[in-house]
Formats: C-alpha cells, sequence, structure tokens
C-alpha cells in the first residue's frame, strides 16, 4: 500500500497496512523547528548547514525528499511558498543558513535582535535567545505575502501535478482558514460586539469559499484535505464557554464546510490546540473531519477519553507523543514506550495519523527523533498488537 492509499484509508476510518505517519505536511504544528532539523539531517548523514524555512514565525523546516524517506513520512504540504522561483538565504543562526521563499525585509538590531517586517509594515521581533518571531504588538502573523494570482495558480497547479505524478504522497493544501482570532479585543468583542463580530465572519466565510473555489480547480484533483488553524483552547479550558462557541463560531465554520462537502472531495482539516474536548460535540458538528494536534497533556484530553467518546466520528491527527512532559524530557526508551502506548489507543479502527503534539522544538535531540518516527513505523502495521 502507498502512503496516498494509506492516508485515504485512515482518513476515512479503515484500518490500511499501518498508522500513516505525518512530519511537516500538513498544518505547522505537525513540524520541526529548522534548528532541530538540521541536527537532525547531520545525524542521519545527510549534508547540513542549510535549511528551507516555510514558517518564520515557527522557523519551521521544509522536509528533503531524504529525510521524508529515512522518517517513513507519508504527507506532503501544498501552499504558495511551492511557487517560490527563488529562494533568499539568510543567517539567523550560527552556521545554519536558512533559504526562504522570498527576500525578507530583516535586519539585525543592536542587542542581536532580528526584526522583521511584512509588506504592510507590521514587525516582528526575534530576541538574541530566542528560537521565534513574535509580533512586536502582540498580534498577528507574520505572512509571506505571495499573492494568489493566475499566474500563480497555474504555476501551484503545474507543480502540485509533478509532486502528485512523481511521488505517492498524500497531499494537503494549506492556504489559512478559520474564524476565532484569539487576541483579547477578538474575545472580549464576541461579548460586547456579536453583531460585528459575525458580519466579519460572515465576511470572511465568503471570502475563503471565493478563494478556495480557485485552489480546487488548481489542485484539487491532486489533493486530499484543506488545512485551517484556529486556536480554541487554553491549557486548561476552552477560550470561551461552549454555548458562546456554539452560538458565534460554529455557524461559520458549518457554512463553509457545507459548501466544502457538496462542492469538493477535501476533507476539513482543524489544527486548534489546548483543552478543546468540552467543544468537541461541536466541532465534529460543525463539519471538522480531521483536528489536530491532539494536545493529550492538556485538561480532559486523556487519549483513553478521547478515543471512547470520538474515535469513529472525527480522525485523530497528532497525539502520537506528548511533546510537553516526554519528547525532550525522557530517554529514548522511555519514548519507545510511550509511543507504542499511543498507537494501542489510538490506532485500532484506523481514523488516526501519527504525528507529535505540535511542533518539534530546536532543542530535541535527533536519538528522540529517530526514536519517535521508528517506533510509530515498527509497531504501528495492522492490526495493532
Amino acid at each position: 500500500m502507498n502512503s496516498r492509499e494509506r492516508v485515504a484509508k485512515a482518513i476515512n476510518f479503515e484500518e490500511p497496512d499501518r498508522v500513516p505517519i505525518d512530519l511537516g505536511g500538513t498544518a505547522g504544528a505537525s513540524g520541526i523547528h529548522v534548528l532541530a532539523y538540521d541536527k537532525l539531517q547531520r545525524y542521519l548523514g545527510f549534508p547540513g548547514g542549510q535549511v528551507a524555512c516555510n514558517d518564520m514565525m515557527q522557523q519551521l523546516a521544509v522536509l528533503s525528499p531524504e529525510v521524508r524517506q529515512r522518517l517513513h513520512v507519508d504527507t506532503f504540504p501544498i501552499d504558495l511558498t511551492c511557487v517560490a522561483r527563488t529562494w533568499h538565504t539568510c543567517r539567523l543562526y550560527d552556521g545554519l543558513d536558512l533559504r526562504l521563499p522570498i527576500q525578507p525585509d530583516l535586519q539585525r538590531l543592536a542587542d542581536g535582535s532580528w526584526l522583521l517586517k511584512d509588506k504592510a509594515g507590521r514587525e516582528f521581533v526575534k530576541p538574541p535567545q530566542s528560537y521565534y518571531f513574535d509580533a512586536c504588538d502582540g498580534k498577528g502573523w507574520y505572512n509571506f505575502g505571495i499573492p494568489l494570482t493566475d499566474d500563480n495558480l497555474q504555476s501551484l497547479a503545474d507543480y502540485t501535478r509533478q509532486i502528485y505524478e512523481s511521488t505517492d504522497l498524500a497531499l494537503s493544501a494549506k492556504f489559512g482558514g478559520g474564524f476565532f482570532g484569539n487576541t483579547p479585543e477578538f474575545l472580549m468583542d464576541l461579548a460586547l460586539e456579536p453583531e460585528r463580530i459575525d458580519a466579519q465572519n460572515a465576511a470572511e466565510c465568503d471570502a475563503l469559499i471565493e478563494r478556495l473555489k480557485l485552489v480546487y480547480q488548481a489542485i484539487g484533483k491532486y489533493t486530499f484535505c484543506v488545512a485551517f488553524s484556529d486556536d480554541f483552547g487554553t491549557q486548561n479550558a476552552p477560550m470561551i464557554s461552549p454555548d458562546m462557541f456554539r452560538e458565534r463560531i460554529f455557524p461559520h465554520y458549518r457554512r463553509f464546510s457545507d459548501w466544502l462537502h457538496q462542492h469538493t472531495h477535501w476533507k476539513l482539516f482543524l489544527h486548534s490546540c489546548g483543552a478543546v474536548e468540552p467543544l468537541m460535540e461541536s466541532i465534529i458538528e460543525m463539519g471538522v473531519d480531521i483536528l489536530n494536534p491532539i494536545q493529550t497533556s492538556a485538561c480532559g484530553m486523556e487519549p483513553e477519553l478521547l478515543k471512547q467518546k470520538y474515535g469513529g466520528r472525527i480522525v485523530f491527527w497528532g497525539g502520537g507523543c506528548d511533546t510537553q512532559r516526554v519528547l525532550g524530557f525522557k530517554s529514548p526508551a522511555e519514548v519507545r514506550a510511550h509511543v507504542k502506548e499511543r498507537l494501542r489507543i489510538f490506532a485500532p479502527g484506523g481514523g488516526f495519523v501519527f504525528n507529535q503534539v505540535h511542533a518539534i522544538q530546536a532543542n530535541i535531540e535527533p536519538e528522540s527523533i529517530c526514536t519517535l518516527f521508528d517506533t510509530a513505523y515498527e509497531y504501528g502495521g495492522y492490526p495493532i498488537r
């Protein structure tokens, strides 16, 4: 069974030959930091010192074909960085050149920080000892700003077709989407100005449908899902009550998912961190097919509970290893035992794609990363033992 067939079976709640594996092939939370990735590629015997990066805020790496094959990864991301014709090099870390799909407006400050500006002039900073960029005003996300022009859509279609025909990987479409802003202003406005937020989200839904009509025409026949990113949960609870979620956020997701499922074959993939179990019934009912990253260290997100209550109704994409308490904190032997236990819980009956909980951070050792994915590959064969 090839990767594309394996993922297709899993997301339709069937048991393939083995549990599919994702690393960096869908939402940013499925990826790996460029520093951890560079150490990994050197550890595996591949050339180091240069890494392509498709997410400046989280500093996430684009996997090489060699690393993807070595880690048994079944997925591949399609987004607008794929149409970049010239990649530009910058050095944010000693001994590592980052390759970026645009020439960034980037400068080194006197204190050793890096200041990054987008096309609108918004500023993002990476302090000297930090591994990430943050918005200077605490809001917003840096975007490379590659436009969805007719020429870029054609280039995207050509590129995606080439990847589809030359590999058997499962391709995801990642073009933004979501209806939940987790800034303090948005959360207050949900309560104080609900009509304005509803109008704002309704307009966003219209825009997303029109945008994804174009994307689907270009690459729909090659891709299996469209990935949205919203964060509904904190470590201990949802950011808003289940009632407010159902009243204010649910209708816009439901309208979008109704369009998606009526007019495309795409699955709706949603990234949301945190303790979202109190929202799970609404998340399923509003049309989400796949949930990531399954933050099992958050309150109420115990694997056994999630599988018992929601298994067969929503695909668990993630949850394969706790990155807050295990990966990076336990020995490789303990990581191995932990992954085997997660496979035992989540994998039976399909509906599970293996991925760690959120992105692999900069300080994770290559041995632990290899243990993570090798264990998923070795013990993920069906029937699960």
